[in-house]
């Protein structure tokens, strides 16, 4: 996020509005120098203040974010654009972090030669494996912010080794029974150097009855959506819920891993461990299943 564009954004927004420094914070019990620090962009605001302080500005939360005003038919591009930044921001911040932890660790090398050896092998060694980005973090809060009602789940993956291909999935299951297969989406690194790290964002959207998904890596976003119970009749009553995968879970080259499931169910539902679910158990309990799994292929 560009910190100095939204600090000169709110600003813009306040004094527009005929308002202080003062009275802004005090509209948000807080203090003017928390406002001073947002407008010269040194910080941004908590996340918790975030839809009261666009409320009395008068912009959306994708506003807010971009620092600018967004034209109607550019807040959906916006929306994906700023999901993916705040979880960018999240890896700078680790990465910033990892540069001070590699300090640390030189002056422990210095110290105590042999453990700081096996300590900087097993620690600093980049690993290859996917992870979901964690629900009671501010980046999640943010992108559920940004996504509506049925918010959104992210995954950081990040791969040490060279592959060709990344491909999305996409299984729907109707009362335990497989009833379709496809990608979603299907990346080509071939003859060129395959991303190191990057983000999938699945966003849910229960109104729409339509599902977006969106991939980001070092070099490039693609996105797509697909559509869930399709020609179900009574689908707006349906519960629903989700689960995804828990932990580090290590990236396996050339096999198809799970990485979470949308679950309806008119009468009741269960949600199910994706390990479960690559095991191929998918409870006839659950009306609709679209299980997405993914597959880096060398």
């Amino acid at each position: 996020m560009d910190l100095v564009k939204i600090g000169k954004y709110i600003a813009g927004k306040r004094k527009a509005l005929g308002m202080t420094q003062k009275q802004l914070a005090e509209k948000l019990n807080m203090s003017d120098k928390s406002v001073s620090k947002w407008e010269r962009g040194i910080c941004l605001p908590d996340v918790s203040v975030y839809m009261e302080l666009c409320e009395i500005l008068g912009i959306s939360i994708n506003e807010f974010l971009a620092g600018e005003d967004i034209d109607a038919e550019n807040v959906e591009k916006k929306s994906e654009d700023n999901i993916i930044q705040v979880t960018k921001d999240s890896k700078k911040k680790q990465k910033n972090l990892k540069n001070i932890l590699a300090v640390v660790t030189t002056f422990a090398v210095i110290m105590v030669l042999v453990l700081g050896a096996v300590f900087v092998h097993k620690v600093m060694q980049p690993k290859n494996y996917i992870t979901a980005v964690d629900r009671t973090s501010a980046e999640m809060k943010t992108a559920e912010l940004l996504s509506g009602t049925d918010g959104a789940y992210l995954f950081n993956f990040y791969v040490k080794e060279e592959y060709k291909t990344l491909t999305i999935y996409l299984s729907e299951y109707q009362a335990g029974e497989l009833i379709n297969k496809s990608k979603v989406a299907d990346l080509d690194y071939d003859g060129l150097e395959s991303a190191k790290r990057g983000v999938i964002a699945v966003i849910p959207d229960f109104e729409l009855f339509r599902v977006k998904l969106i991939i980001a890596d070092d070099y490039s976003k693609c996105s797509t959506d697909f559509p869930i119970l399709e020609n179900v009749e009574n689908r707006e009553y349906y519960g629903r819920s989700a689960t995804q995968v828990e932990g580090e879970v290590p990236i396996q080259r050339d096999t198809e891993q799970g990485l979470m499931a949308l679950i309806y169910a008119e009468d009741g539902l269960e949600a199910i461990p994706v390990k479960e679910m690559e095991q191929g158990n998918f409870r006839e309990k659950n009306d609709y299943v679209y299980y997405l799994s993914f597959r880096f292929g060398k």
